[in-house]
């Protein structure tokens, strides 16, 4: 009598196992609605070999990269990356920021006084062909993606009119 019952459930289990399983993490559905949110706001997403000299864990091989895509194309032509150190040291460009690759666009160093008001959540700000980009490890909330792209906006502004 209780051989059926046992077999159904079996069987029930076995169909609803495999689907159960496809259903997204908590972490993945807040991932998917930070990215929403920053597409939302006008940036691009992208996950990217982080800079070289990026405080990140080794075992870590990409970062989300919140890009603000340049409305002028000139701007495409000139790569450059900026990284958040751990400490202060005299011979970074800015406090804890330093040039990884630096840009031959004098217009760029113009964001230079804008470092120390980046997102602290910021690690490293790059320019190149797919816009004015921060990384970050996506490890807040909608109000960080928020400030991260009003902060990009304004200092892409600045570099524009530098």
């Amino acid at each position: 009598m209780w051989l059926p019952i046992v077999i159904c459930l079996a069987a029930v289990a076995l169909l609803l196992g495999p689907i159960m399983l496809m259903q997204p993490s908590a972490g993945q559905r807040r991932e998917a609605l930070l990215r929403q949110r920053a597409i939302d706001l006008g940036l691009r997403v992208h996950l990217q070999v982080p800079p070289t000299g990026t405080d990140v864990a080794r075992h870590i091989k990409s970062l989300p990269m919140y890009c603000l895509p340049w409305t002028d194309q000139r701007d495409t032509r000139h790569a450059w990356s900026l990284v958040k150190k751990k400490y202060e040291h005299e011979l970074h460009c800015q406090g804890r920021w330093d040039w990884e690759m630096k840009s031959e666009n004098p217009n760029v160093n113009q964001i230079l006084g804008r470092l120390e008001g980046a997102p602290e959540k910021v690690m490293a700000v790059v320019g190149g062909p797919q816009g004015l980009c921060g990384f970050w490890n996506e490890l807040g909330s909608e109000t960080d993606v928020e400030e991260i792209a009003q902060w990009l906006k304004e200092s892409s502004e600045l570099i524009k009119s530098g």
